[in-house]
């Protein structure tokens, strides 16, 4: 079967047609189930990034790794049994700049927002530094998956090692393949809330169309155009981003993050619980970054009120969730 899906989309520029959803999905399946060989998995994976993979392909690849995730235990303990907002960071990493992710994710559930961290160490294209290698940067608690806090982190390794093991292969490949963009979007854990970070706008119609044929679309979803196509913000320009949220309407709907103010910022004295080695301009990215979740998670109505909330916090901390 897979040597039909193979030669579907890699005839040529004149032969070659779009697979369906549901054949998308038998593909991956294959491939997840180790019933594809080495070569043939290759041979799909190329055909699909030479054709240029397409919603219903991205949708039909996400379906399969949620079919095998849904029939997975819970693996989060009774001290955090669900979380709010699943960030879906690219698994490759950063090559030229530092990832706040992590940081600014503890620093947002300090107001009570639950979030869940996913990624696989050494995934090509740019095998930099990622969430995992972040947390453990900050001396973070191990597990499977791992929680501090309000936060938990968990390895594709251990969520999902049918499409782990499968590393070798793709670092050999040494290309961006379809499972860079289905794997940042897989939400392991089932948050109502997405914030997924990507690079080039044509993907994010194909990511939104895709998510929204899944069994259980999210409810609310902040696709970031971030640094290297990560959700972190831009430190120095506007950030692009596109909000979809079930309540309000169902059209992706674009808007823009502003870059931080160079003077006037509020912030006079950084806060120590985010690290004594930073500087004033990396604390503030940290609080914008916070505030950028907390507005992905549907907490506060704008970016503004969200950033005016974590301010507040360390500010003035205090436990329990905010409204």
């Amino acid at each position: 079967m897979i040597k039909t899906y193979i030669k579907k989309v890699g005839t040529g520029p004149s032969g070659h047609r779009d697979l369906s959803q549901e054949e998308a999905r038998s593909a991956a399946e294959l491939i997840l189930r180790g019933e594809a060989s080495p070569a043939q998995t290759g041979a799909l994976l190329l055909g699909l990034r030479l054709k240029g993979e397409t919603a219903a392909e991205i949708g039909g690849f996400l379906s399969a790794i949620r079919g095998i995730l849904a029939t997975r235990p819970p693996v989060l303990p009774d001290a955090l049994p669900e979380v709010d907002l699943d960030i879906g960071d690219p698994y490759d990493g950063r090559s030229r700049s530092t990832s706040h992710i992590v940081a600014s994710a503890l620093l947002a559930s300090r107001t009570g927002l639950r979030i869940g961290l996913h990624g696989l160490s050494g995934v090509p294209v740019k095998m930099g530094p990622g969430v995992l290698e972040a947390w453990k940067s900050l001396g973070l608690p191990d597990g499977a998956p791992a929680i501090s806090g309000n936060v938990a982190c968990l390895s594709q390794e251990d969520f999902l090692p049918e499409l782990s093991r499968l590393l070798p292969l793709r670092r050999e490949l040494g290309l961006r393949t379809i499972w860079n963009t289905v794997e940042k979007a897989a939400n392991p854990l089932s948050a109502p809330a997405q914030i997924i970070g990507v690079f080039h706008e044509p993907v994010v119609e194909k990511i939104f169309t895709a998510l929204m044929a899944q069994e259980s679309p999210p409810r609310r979803l902040l696709i970031t155009q971030g640094v290297e196509g990560s959700t972190d913000l831009h430190p120095h320009r506007e950030t692009v981003c596109h909000l979809f949220d079930m309540a309000l309407s169902p059209e992706l709907r674009r808007l823009t993050i502003p870059a931080a103010p160079t003077e006037g910022n509020g912030l006079s004295h950084p806060d120590p619980s985010l690290g004594s080695n930073l500087d004033i301009g990396t604390h503030i990215h940290a609080l914008r970054q916070a505030a950028l979740f907390l507005f992905a998670a549907g907490q506060q109505i704008s970016f503004d009120r969200a950033l005016a909330l974590i301010e507040s916090v360390c500010s003035h901390p205090s436990p329990g969730r905010l409204s």
